[in-house]
């Protein structure tokens, strides 16, 4: 089972630079430059390339700066001079040029590498059609997958635990000035995963937990968030309305039992043999007062607990 990967597609950080691409004009390198700049006045256009009208390979690009540079000129005779000089005369005949499948992050590399005044350029894509990647767009794309990933999971695609508990200490603050909600929290503890991984593969144990992150998720309750808070742990967040001691323990316990309902068998594409034992605490806070690392705590001894239990019956029977 392939891993999953977020963000990004085809396994790389904030995918490929085809995923930022956008189809080109072509001119020949004979074209006058007046009428090039007839081509530049559809505001969409930002980048021209250029094929060499002499029939060598080589594959230059025009960008808007670099035409208005151009015409401009040091004294401002640019566009007398150049009206009729051929296109090859402004082109940059050394673009940086890469293929669609290259990673956004490759891409990001070695557009900053080039020289200042060049460095912004739109970066030429060669595939069956020729096409351009702002550098703009291919940054941007960058920043956010790194930012993504510092809260996502790479292989579930949940939130990561830094995320969930930043959420815990959100829900548990809102709580205390509600006149009365609680945050309700649910740990769950998969056993087993070492001899999993040991006895099937790492691969099993991947798809194991992709699994069960899966379940979890089309299990939530509108309002509530999930997330990967260990190698083999989750956790699972609510908030419950206003409502008296025993009302707010029986919905605590009914969310749990709701979770685990989802968890007895697996899903298609992992064996049966593989599907894991769950373990779970649930915990509430008191109505209006909710401490986030109290809550986890007790949420954690809770589990312990649930574990010792689960042992003595194995022992038992």
């Amino acid at each position: 089972m392939a891993r999953r990967v977020v963000p990004g597609r085809n396994g790389s950080l904030a995918g490929v630079v085809a995923d930022l691409a956008r189809p080109v004009a072509v001119v020949g390198s004979a074209l006058p430059v007046g009428d090039l700049e007839v081509v530049f006045r559809d505001p969409g256009v930002s980048s021209v390339v250029v094929r060499d009208d002499a029939g060598s390979p080589r594959v230059g690009v025009v960008t808007r700066a670099r035409l208005t540079s151009a015409l401009t000129g040091r004294l401002g005779y640019g566009r007398a001079v150049l009206d009729r000089k051929p296109t090859a005369s402004v082109a940059d005949w050394a673009p940086l040029l890469v293929s669609p499948s290259t990673p956004v992050s490759e891409v990001a590399t070695r557009a900053m590498a080039r020289p200042d005044e060049q460095r912004y350029d739109d970066v030429l894509v060669a595939g069956e059609s020729w096409a351009c990647a702002a550098t703009a767009d291919v940054m941007r794309a960058l920043v956010a997958a790194l930012a993504q990933r510092s809260t996502r999971d790479p292989l579930t695609g949940m939130a990561t635990r830094a995320a969930v508990w930043h959420g815990l200490t959100h829900r548990c603050s809102m709580a205390r000035g509600s006149g009365g909600s609680r945050v309700v929290v649910v740990l769950l503890d998969v056993r087993g995963m070492t001899d999993i991984n040991a006895r099937y593969g790492g691969a099993a144990g991947d798809a194991v937990l992709v699994g069960i992150a899966d379940r979890i998720r089309a299990a939530l309750p509108r309002g509530c968030e999930a997330g990967r808070v260990d190698g083999d742990r989750f956790a699972v967040l609510g908030t419950l309305p206003a409502m008296d001691d025993a009302r707010a323990a029986a919905s605590a316990e009914g969310f749990r039992g709701h979770l685990i309902s989802q968890l007895l068998t697996p899903p298609d594409g992992v064996e049966p043999s593989w599907w894991p034992t769950v373990h779970t605490s649930v915990v509430w806070s008191l109505a209006g007062g909710a401490d986030p690392d109290e809550l986890v705590r007790e949420g954690e001894r809770r589990l312990v607990a649930a574990a010792h239990a689960a042992r003595g019956l194995a022992r038992a029977s």
